[in-house]
């Protein structure tokens, strides 16, 4: 009898240790949530507040309206030290960082870009010409990340100019995987690659170019040939960019590979490995 009632006060007791067990998870996730809630909100608001601020605001019209070079050399021919390098300091500094946390997830762009987005696009159509030339002679990655969240904020903002502007960007048209494998079977099309990252395959036969370098895409393209552009991203805002500034430059008909790399490779559709080091050599 005795050792039935210890049985049955063993098995409570392992009862309530596992439910205090339990219990003390669930608090500790509550609190890990809490804590990761916390520091999101304490992250945006505090990207807010430097976009909001008077200094912030100022230093980007200074450098939208005031600021006359678009040489990076003749800018720092008659700019260093001065106030129109910290306002390109701050102004593509702060964007650079806002990249930095929406391209990591730490950041979601529904909640900031559809407010920054339009500032963003003008500051870097300002100064992407001295951009371009810094890397080349200063900083390889100079505002790298801010170039990279273009495509989001073209996703965000652009859309709402469409619906509102005269002589609107054009919509852009998208292909299917099986139409364009037989355009190029037939030789009737180019095909560019603009995704954001770099990835181990590409679609066979496909042009490489740096993102967002509309530069790039009009050299490497034949002018001959259907343009579509592909990349990997969740729906296609690096192609889609990339076909309304082709469009736009006059290219002819320019599309957009819908479902990108993703759809083309599930779809067995011919890909070839890429050999970086080849690549850069043929660059330089």
């Amino acid at each position: 009898m005795l050792s039935v009632h210890w049985q049955m006060l063993s098995a409570l007791a392992n009862l309530i240790s596992t439910v205090a067990i339990v219990a003390g998870a669930i608090f500790v996730v509550a609190e890990l949530r809490s804590a990761a809630k916390d520091r999101y909100l304490e992250v945006s608001n505090s990207m807010f507040e430097i976009w909001h601020s008077a200094e912030f605001q100022e230093d980007q019209l200074y450098l939208l309206h005031q600021v006359p070079v678009s040489s990076w050399t003749e800018f720092t021919a008659n700019g260093r030290g001065t106030r129109a390098e910290r306002a390109f300091l701050r102004v593509g500094g702060f964007y650079d960082r806002v990249g930095h946390l929406v391209l990591s997830k730490l950041l979601r762009q529904d909640q900031i870009l559809p407010t920054i987005s339009g500032d963003a696009i003008r500051v870097w159509q300002k100064i992407e010409p001295m951009v371009r030339e810094a890397r080349r002679s200063e900083n390889l990655l100079l505002f790298s990340n801010y170039e990279l969240m273009l495509p989001q904020c073209i996703e965000c903002f652009v859309p709402m100019v469409e619906e509102h502007a005269q002589g609107a960007t054009p919509a852009v048209e998208m292909i299917e995987p099986a139409e364009l494998m037989k355009l190029m079977a037939s030789r009737e099309a180019a095909v560019i690659d603009v995704d954001q990252t770099e990835h181990p395959v590409r679609i066979a036969g496909a042009v490489r170019a740096e993102a967002n370098d509309l530069a790039g895409w009009i050299r490497a393209l034949p002018r001959a040939k259907e343009i579509v552009a592909y990349c990997s991203c969740p729906h296609e805002e690096a192609s889609t960019y990339a076909a309304k500034q082709l469009t736009l430059a006059g290219l002819g008909r320019v599309r957009a590979l819908r479902g990108g790399l993703n759809a083309w490779s599930a779809a067995h559709y011919p890909t070839e490995r890429i050999d970086s080091r080849a690549e850069q050599r043929q660059a330089s």
